[in-house]
């Protein structure tokens, strides 16, 4: 369930900032305890850098709007419908290794709060392709050079400018920091950065952030940005400013409770990490540009799983090395839809197959995962008897009547995608002799084929009129025709589907026959003995060896 803690906007208003007590640094989402940021002054490189700040073409881009907010979808002449529609290339760069650094602003950043170890986890997690099978969804999109590729975290590390933010920040004094910051640390190739600029609680915002200056906005338009000046950078506001009674960026959206008091800061964080992966150069790379309802970038696509113009979208809990982080889906131009992962287990199908009651069944089912790693298997719609191991290993007996199955296997790797495959399974008990009390077999009496000929009890023969043969539609049949009830006893009669020639064997060895319950019974082993039907108890007369 989708929830988020409600605060009384009124109550935030009336208590001062300071006043406002800070979340605890323990949290479930992820590990605890980063370690402290490395402390610069920006101040001199701020100054230095704003008269020269260059904002790319689109100001800012991949807004993260608010989820309250609602937005209607829109046709194309192209026959796809917005937001779903795929990005094109717009001929811009990508960024083919990604490194964020994640750049703290303000004197009162909490850096022992659940806040800061969020994002320190969830960035120092993200590259790591042991786990992390969410990021590389963006390495499908590529530039005249070649496209992301990813070795290990992209995390360049954490730093906090102790020097306070201006009074109502501006797109300019957000780019002038990262210029600052690029230029203190030599960043070294600011094409593929990635500079996030986390401003202090508090912080007022003169572009419409949703929690701007600590009480929530309902006016406001957005919970994060991502734009470019001399590297790309992000915008990302301290996010809990935003929530209150009539807005939110993002608190239990995916874990209720305690578990998702920053459910907001690794879904927003992460849709602006991709998107600056695939549209550095704000609206140059891949964007869809006609695309009004969402914003055109493959996070913008599947914002909030697509609660905003009433879609379904993939989003979740994705499991990194560092902690589990609410995350939401990308815009995947290969799938032609939001995913949440690059990985796709494939089950190979091995195929229709069929088996004889009573006899063992070994099949190996193989699969394949695009991230490697160990995959377990589980399966329904096997029949009774049988049962698939972790490794996917279909064994044991067939033990119940003949029939047609519809078997579904599933396989699953260590990330939880999982692939599945569909086969039919027949069952049948064979033909040959049912041999039942005293040894003795079911036989047609006389061999004969004539409607109304009885079925009793003789001596074992290896006879045609022995033979049975058992379908899958239950029905039983000797020399072409159907063991049939008749007032409690057994005959053979022209096959018609009827209930009363449709059997079910069970695992004791009874055959049932189906319209009324009743067990195929031998009254006496004496030969020529018509079998009858009695009510079932499960003693010696009425089992049967298979065929």
């Amino acid at each position: 369930m989708k929830m988020r803690l409600a605060l009384a906007a009124a109550v935030l208003a009336a208590v001062p900032l300071a006043l406002l007590a800070l979340p605890a640094l323990a949290t479930s989402n992820g590990p605890t305890g980063p370690p402290p940021p490395k402390i610069v002054n920006l101040h001199g490189a701020y100054e230095r850098a704003r008269p020269h700040v260059r904002l790319g073409r689109i100001r800012i881009a991949g807004v993260v709007p608010p989820p309250g907010r609602r937005v209607r979808t829109r046709r194309l002449a192209s026959g796809c419908t917005e937001p779903n529609c795929p990005p094109p290339y717009g001929g811009g760069p990508v960024q083919h290794a990604p490194s964020v650094y994640l750049l703290l602003w303000g004197p009162n950043w909490p850096t022992t709060s659940g806040a800061y170890a969020q994002l320190y986890n969830l960035y120092k997690g993200l590259g790591v392709t042991s786990r992390d099978t969410w990021s590389t969804v963006t390495s499908q999109y590529r530039d005249g050079s070649g496209s992301p590729a990813f070795s290990g975290s992209v995390f360049a590390g954490v730093f906090h400018d102790t020097n306070a933010p201006p009074a109502s920040v501006t797109p300019g004094d957000l780019a002038a920091e990262a210029d600052g910051f690029a230029t203190t640390e030599k960043i070294a190739n600011p094409a593929d950065a990635q500079v996030v600029v986390a401003s202090q609680p508090g912080t007022c915002f003169s572009d419409g952030f949703v929690g701007s200056c600590g009480v929530g906005n309902p006016n406001g338009t957005y919970c994060a940005w991502h734009s470019i000046s001399n590297e790309p950078f992000t915008n990302l506001p301290y996010l809990l400013d935003a929530e209150s009674a009539s807005t939110t960026c993002g608190e239990n959206w995916i874990n209720a409770g305690s578990a998702g008091t920053y459910d907001g800061f690794s879904m927003v964080a992460g849709h602006e990490y991709a998107e600056t992966i695939t549209d550095p150069n704000a609206a140059t790379g891949w964007i869809d540009n006609s695309d009004t309802v969402s914003g055109g970038e493959i996070g913008d696509k599947c914002a909030w799983g697509g609660a905003l113009w009433g879609g379904h979208d993939p989003e979740g809990d994705v499991r990194l090395s560092t902690g589990t982080f609410a995350m939401q889906s990308l815009w995947s131009n290969s799938a032609g839809g939001c995913v949440m992962s690059s990985d796709r287990v494939t089950v190979s199908t091995p195929g229709g197959q069929a088996s004889t009651i009573g006899r063992g069944v070994s099949l190996q089912i193989h699969a394949t995962s695009g991230a490697g790693g160990a995959l377990s298997f589980k399966a329904s719609g096997l029949p009774a008897g049988l049962s698939i191991s972790a490794s996917g290993l279909i064994s044991g007996t067939p033990s119940v009547t003949a029939a047609s199955y519809r078997t579904t296997v599933t396989a699953t790797d260590s990330h939880g995608v999982s692939g599945s495959v569909a086969f039919p399974w027949s069952v049948r008990s064979g033909s040959g002799p049912v041999r039942g009390f005293g040894s003795k077999c079911a036989d047609d009496y006389r061999s004969r084929t004539v409607n109304g000929n009885k079925i009793d009890i003789w001596t074992c023969n290896g006879g045609g009129g022995q033979k049975l043969t058992f379908l899958a539609n239950g029905e039983v049949t000797v020399l072409g025709k159907c063991l049939r009830d008749s007032g409690g006893r057994v005959i053979l009669y022209a096959c018609n589907g009827a209930t009363s020639e449709q059997w079910t064997r069970h695992s004791n060895g009874e055959y049932v026959i189906r319209y009324n319950g009743q067990c195929l019974t031998v009254p006496s082993a004496t030969n020529g003995t018509q079998l009858v039907l009695a009510g079932c108890n499960g003693g010696t007369r009425q089992r049967w060896s298979l065929p």
